[in-house]
C-alpha cells in the first residue's frame, strides 16, 4: 500500500507538535489553572489567577534588577511578579505560586493593555529554564 505524501506530512506535522508542546501547558492545550486561556489578556488572566489563589511571587526585591521598556510600565502597574521581558519579541515571564505549586506564565505584548498569555508552566522562579518549547496552542 501506498502511504500518500499528505498522510506523512500530516504525521510529521503531529510529530513535531509533540515534541515541542512537553510540559509547556500546566492543564490542557486551552486552559490552564483558573482557566486561563492562550491569546487571554494578561490583565484578565492574572486577575482570574488571583481570585482562584494563585499570589504574585514578588521578584527583584533585593537584586538591584534596574527595569526597561515594558518591564518598568508592568512595575509600575505593581505586576511585581514579573521575571523579565525580552527586548526583541515583547515577551514577559511572570511567576505565581499557590499551596507550594509554581506557576510560570508567559506574555506577549510591548504595553500591559496589549499583552496577552502565550503559555504557561509548572515552573518556580528558581528552577533552571529549560529550551524553549515554542508557543502555546
Amino acid at each position: 500500500m501506498k502511504t500518500s505524501p499528505l498522510l506523512l506530512l500530516a504525521m510529521y506535522c503531529t510529530g513535531i507538535s509533540f515534541a515541542f508542546a512537553g510540559g509547556s501547558q500546566a492543564t490542557n492545550d486551552k486552559h490552564g489553572p483558573a482557566g486561563i486561556a492562550v491569546d487571554e489578556p494578561l490583565v484578565s488572566a492574572r486577575s482570574n489567577l488571583i481570585k482562584q489563589g494563585w499570589k504574585p511571587t514578588r521578584m527583584h526585591t533585593s537584586d538591584g534588577y534596574e527595569y526597561s521598556g515594558v518591564e518598568r510600565e508592568l512595575a509600575a502597574h505593581n505586576f511585581l511578579e514579573l521575571d523579565t521581558c525580552s527586548f526583541d519579541s515583547s515577551r514577559c515571564i511572570l511567576f505565581y505560586s499557590k499551596k507550594g505549586a509554581c506557576l510560570r506564565v508567559d506574555t506577549m505584548g510591548e504595553q500591559l493593555n496589549d499583552m496577552t498569555v502565550t503559555r504557561w508552566a509548572d515552573e518556580c522562579p528558581d528552577a533552571p529554564s529549560e529550551p524553549d518549547s515554542g508557543d502555546a496552542g
